[in-house]
């Protein structure tokens, strides 16, 4: 698989827990589908390190990737992003990995169902029918146990409000005296509230008891497996 260098052009504390980083990426001959996922690799202590990340951004902002990063002590690269990347660092993706991801052709209506940081390559997607002007019907429906951990919230209020086709619906499961949003689990109360034809294609991405909840629910639902799309990341 080939590897591109990247280099660091911006390090953002998305939420307390989360680090965006802004990669631009000089060679054209970088590709990537929305929903996609690179690996991306680092030198620590004379030690390369790797590890895979869906990007958030979209395709149609061409030379550049960005990423969502959660802190963990576990994992020696988040660690690093966290704590030590650098304006200017050089850095290595590979190309645009795997099968999660939306074409235009694929459905006029779309629900992005997410959980937690697995909202990640749901927001590359919803980033695209922004950026690339596209008329699909598009739903992010998004929970998260803490207010404080909504990515990009401005943004996708914005977006939102200035596109009458992108819809932003988020739900706090441990909700503070600030938030006056949804609360709770995603259920069936809020995908029925969606109002979404017959024809809509869902993505769920997120825990891996999340996914298999929603697949459940949808399906109980009425809505044909072969209209949900899942990203597995554990």
């Amino acid at each position: 698989m080939q590897i591109f260098n990247a280099r660091v052009t911006a390090l953002v504390a998305a939420t307390p827990s989360i680090r965006a980083l802004r990669l631009a990426i000089d060679d054209p001959a970088f590709r990537f589908l929305p929903g996609q996922w690179v690996d991306l690799g680092v030198t620590i202590e004379d030690r390369r390190q790797s590890s895979g990340y869906s990007i958030t951004s979209s395709p149609a902002r061409a030379g550049e990737i960005e990423l969502a990063i959660k802190a963990s002590a576990k994992h020696p690269v988040a660690r690093w992003v966290h704590q030590h990347a650098r304006i200017g660092d050089i850095v290595s993706v590979t190309q645009g990995q795997g099968p999660f991801v939306f074409l235009p052709e694929m459905s006029d209506n779309l629900v992005l169902i997410g959980g937690g940081v697995g909202v990640t390559p749901l927001l590359s997607i919803f980033r695209h029918v922004r950026d690339a002007g596209l008329p699909t019907q598009t739903h992010l429906l998004y929970s998260v146990s803490d207010s404080r951990e909504i990515l990009f919230r401005d943004e996708l209020d914005a977006a939102a409000h200035a596109h009458p086709n992108l819809h932003v619906h988020v739900t706090v499961t441990q909700p503070d005296p600030l938030w006056h949003g949804l609360t709770g689990r995603i259920d069936a109360l809020k995908l029925h509230a969606l109002e979404v034809p017959d024809d809509t294609l869902y993505y769920l991405c997120g825990p891996r008891g999340m996914v298999e909840d929603m697949s459940t629910l949808l399906h109980d639902l009425g809505v044909p497996m072969n209209r949900v799309i899942f990203e597995k990341w554990w």
